[in-house]
């Protein structure tokens, strides 16, 4: 389904929040609080776009970010970045691991927003 996001944070007030916020522009959205919730929802569905936190319980968004998109059926997934760490060497590599956007937390809603709109266009 276009539009369909894979939300992979494991703070509940960040998936509630970026939940609620594509639900609002209508996207189908799941929620996964670690990598291997998300490894289970990617292998029932694939999305349209994935938002993924780099720093959970169980291991690296980068990790996951280079798996991806190693495999041909999942790399052409748009990714998204979207954390707390905010040093400049941290966006580079997140994207240098394959993540097509950034976004630090606190979260700019607007900006987070256009980004993902332009990644779904």
């Amino acid at each position: 389904m276009e539009g369909r996001v894979l939300i992979v944070d494991d703070h509940d007030f960040n998936l509630q929040l970026l939940e609620r916020l594509l639900e609002l522009e209508g996207r189908e959205v799941r929620a996964a609080a670690s990598l291997a919730a998300a490894e289970e929802a990617l292998a029932e569905e694939q999305p349209a776009l994935i938002v993924l936190d780099l720093n959970l319980p169980d291991g690296s968004g980068l990790e996951l970010t280079r798996k991806l998109k190693s495999e041909p059926g999942t790399a052409s997934i748009p990714i998204v970045a979207c954390t707390a760490a905010v040093k400049h060497s941290d966006e580079e590599r997140a994207l240098a691991a394959g993540c097509d956007a950034f976004v630090s937390k606190p979260i700019d809603l607007h900006q987070f927003s256009m980004i993902v709109s332009a990644m779904l266009s």
